[in-house]
């Protein structure tokens, strides 16, 4: 017993901590908006050169989610992965 609870917690401490998508702004203030579209409203902006963290971006890679900040539109980031979660299928706003 006292074997297997240790292998479980070695497996634990091992196990490298999965990183937050980051991207840097590139090109201006951009806008933030409420939703992912040109259409949603803007409710911030974001400096050139700030660096971001991503939640998810829509399916075509069009519009990335900021953390704690809003949508915004993909093509003024640099740096992000194209292997992020898409959109959650159960985001409901105009036009989806």
């Amino acid at each position: 017993m006292r074997i297997l609870f240790a292998v479980a917690l070695a497996a634990l401490t091992i196990t490298p901590a999965l990183a937050e998508p980051t991207a840097r702004v590139s090109g201006g203030n951009i806008a933030v908006r409420t939703g992912p579209g040109s259409f949603y409203p803007v409710v911030a902006r974001i400096p050139n050169g700030t660096n971001v963290t991503l939640e998810y971006c829509t399916r075509d890679d069009r519009w990335c989610f900021v953390t704690d900040t809003g949508w915004v539109d993909a093509s003024w980031l640099v740096g992000w992965s194209a292997k992020m979660r898409v959109t959650p299928p159960d985001f409901s706003g105009p036009g989806w």
